[in-house]
């Protein structure tokens, strides 16, 4: 284990919102940067890093989103990941950015001689493994679920990092990769590695913008034709060309691509609700259990339009499937004041009104304790709900 020196720290380790929704403009309190003595480099590095709204260190462990080039788009990712979380888009994930020194000598493996200081990424990966990795692990409740994102020179170390340690990171973003440099070293590796990569199991986003100038597209063309011919069927990969981008404009649109496909929750509610009218409650269950299966963490059910599946099939006959989609839904937001309300609402339907009275209760508990505002939530409706099915109960 590497010591890593810890230089400053600017602002708290970690911090808990009292709110249920990521407003942007306080993420402040969540985000703290660091100067750490890297070993492998021989010179100090800034790293940032932003927790998850509901972050308690040492509750649970959660996933890492390692951003390269960081002073420009550590913002921009991690409030990306915010708003999508808040949206019911994606799970809650720690983010991280590293500070450029020299990005030529850290991104690139081998010199260029159009480029100086470059080849020394190898070093590079060192600190990441080392350093990066090991500190995030010994001061945060990590899980070992790791994504890599890097744009231009980034992603040609994103892709680098995949073809020499890809057991390293589940995820690989890579956009606008300069697929070209140093004699298209990438080919070299890529070649290598899929030439004794069997059984690697890994997600590989690639993109080019349409309008990015030079060799970036063809190369990266050519790269993704390699894939195409000798990629294991273990390794799940994309590549696109991002329609109306450039080189830089297509960081932010294949950003979003590149998570979207990530957690790939686009209809989710009519396969769920397919299999509820088929098969009910166990068909349910058994769509959960595979889902969970396929895609591990990528998998995150979305409890908006889940929620609004259970409510029509609690009206239509398939009582039991509801109450399943929402026993599972649950699970994986079991302090949601939305989901308790939903639940309320489906055990309302099928004259459950002890059960719905409960849900009502605590998803009121739940947005008081977490002091909700009203355009979040509004609590005079759930009060009201409460209110109804106690008297559905009562029978007054």
């Amino acid at each position: 284990m590497r010591c890593l020196k810890i230089l400053a720290v600017c602002s708290p380790l970690c911090s808990v919102a009292a709110d249920a929704v990521a407003d942007t403009y306080n993420s402040a309190d969540r985000t703290s940067e660091y100067t750490i003595r890297s070993e492998s480099l021989g010179e100090d590095r800034k790293i940032l890093v932003r927790t998850p709204l509901n972050y308690a260190q040492g509750e649970r462990n959660y996933p890492v989103v390692y951003l390269l080039d960081g002073e420009w788009n550590f913002e921009l990712v991690a409030s990306y990941l915010d708003y999508m979380y808040d949206n019911e888009v994606y799970p809650e994930m720690i983010v991280t950015g590293i500070q450029n020194v020299n990005r030529n000598r850290d991104y690139v493996p081998r010199d260029d001689a159009s480029f100086p200081d470059t080849g020394e990424a190898g070093v590079f990966r060192e600190f990441v493994r080392e350093d990066w990795i090991e500190y995030l692990d010994d001061h945060y409740s990590t899980n070992d679920t790791r994504v890599l994102v890097g744009h231009s020179f980034g992603g040609v170390f994103t892709l680098h990092m995949l073809f020499q340690e890809p057991e390293l990171f589940d995820a690989y973003i890579a956009l606008g990769s300069s697929a070209w440099i140093a004699d298209r070293i990438l080919f070299e590796e890529a070649t290598a590695f899929f030439e004794n990569a069997a059984d690697t199991d890994a997600f590989v986003y690639m993109a080019v913008g349409e309008g990015d100038g030079g060799p970036t597209v063809p190369s990266s063309k050519d790269l993704a034709a390699l894939f195409e011919e000798m990629a294991p069927k273990s390794l799940e990969w994309t590549f696109d060309v991002t329609s109306k981008t450039d080189h830089f404009k297509n960081f932010a649109s294949g950003m979003h691509d590149a998570f979207m496909s990530l957690f790939p929750a686009w209809e989710f509610e009519k396969e769920v609700k397919s299999r509820a009218e088929a098969d009910g409650a166990a068909g349910v269950e058994a769509w959960f259990a595979e889902k969970q299966t396929a895609l591990g963490f990528r998998f995150q059910p979305a409890w908006f339009d889940m929620g609004v599946t259970a409510m029509g099939l609690s009206r239509n006959g398939h009582g039991e499937a509801a109450l399943a989609l929402m026993a599972e839904l649950r699970t994986y937001y079991p302090e949601n004041s939305f989901v308790a309300s939903f639940s309320a609402a489906v055990y309302s339907n099928l004259e459950q009104y002890e059960r719905a009275e409960n849900e009502y209760l605590r998803a009121i508990a739940i947005a008081r304790e977490k002091g909700l505002h009203p355009n979040t939530i509004h609590i005079d409706r759930l009060e009201r709900g409460l209110n109804r099915v106690r008297t559905l109960r009562d029978g007054t």
